[in-house]
């Protein structure tokens, strides 16, 4: 019998990981213990970045390896967050609640099938809407400003959350093109600025990490809105 060395397995054991982090999430939900379920999600997107940059570090890619991603990203970024804001914020419409959440689900099931099709024999430098971890991300927003204005929140959250329901599960299935993280290039005179970043957004995060995450969570709700206004001006140009 051949031997596998043990670094063959290191990507999927990290997928793993943020399997494992995502259903925790629902535990803690369960629990009520909103902090760590919610850091449990974030968790899993730490492991989900690092299986894939791993896996293409080490040219260890496999179909197997993808389908495990994608089921471990479904549950991490497709149920539990929508179900952690059912359970925190819109389970007092019961049915009608509950018919949104199964929607954004529904929609991360989607988007995943048609990301591992479209990607099986040419991946692509373009993502067509948002992928469900950055989808995961804008759904949670409203966590993140109740953990730094706990005094805050109001009776428009449930609203707010629904909407985010809806507008991140409809980015996740539509056509927008938005900027992939593989695509990106970094020459030999950007790579000290960019390790200054890095290194800026660390110390951010162990200072002030809500509004660190936050603050990065809205950036990307704002650019993705510009690229679906983009995305819908184009479409209205085309069709005069």
């Amino acid at each position: 019998m051949k031997d596998v060395p043990f670094i063959k397995f290191a990507p999927n054991f990290i997928t793993l990981l943020s399997l494992c982090s995502g259903i925790s999430a629902l535990k803690f939900a369960f629990q009520e213990n909103w902090n760590f379920a919610v850091l449990m999600i974030l968790l899993a997107a730490f492991f989900d970045f690092f299986d894939g940059w791993l896996a293409r570090k080490l040219k260890k890619s496999s179909q197997f390896g993808a389908e495990l991603d994608s089921l471990s990203d479904f549950i991490s970024f497709g149920v539990s967050p929508a179900v952690l804001l059912y359970l925190w914020s819109i389970q007092e419409f019961d049915r009608v609640g509950w018919v949104f959440c199964l929607f954004y689900i529904i929609c991360a099931a989607l988007r995943l099938a048609r990301f591992n099709i479209e990607n099986l024999n040419s991946p692509s430098t373009t993502f067509y809407g948002i992928p469900s971890p950055a989808a995961a991300g804008i759904l949670l927003i409203p966590f993140f400003f109740n953990f730094i204005f706990p005094d805050h929140l109001n009776e428009y959250h449930t609203i707010i959350s629904i909407f985010l329901l809806c507008y991140s599960g409809i980015m996740m299935i539509s056509r927008v093109p938005t900027l992939s993280l593989k695509s990106l290039k970094l020459s030999s005179s950007n790579g000290s600025y960019f390790v200054i970043f890095i290194a800026l957004l660390i110390i951010f995060l162990i200072s002030f990490f809500w509004q660190t995450i936050l603050l990065v969570s809205l950036s990307y709700f704002a650019f993705s809105l510009i690229s679906l206004m983009k995305f819908l001006f184009a479409l209205r140009k085309s069709s005069k």
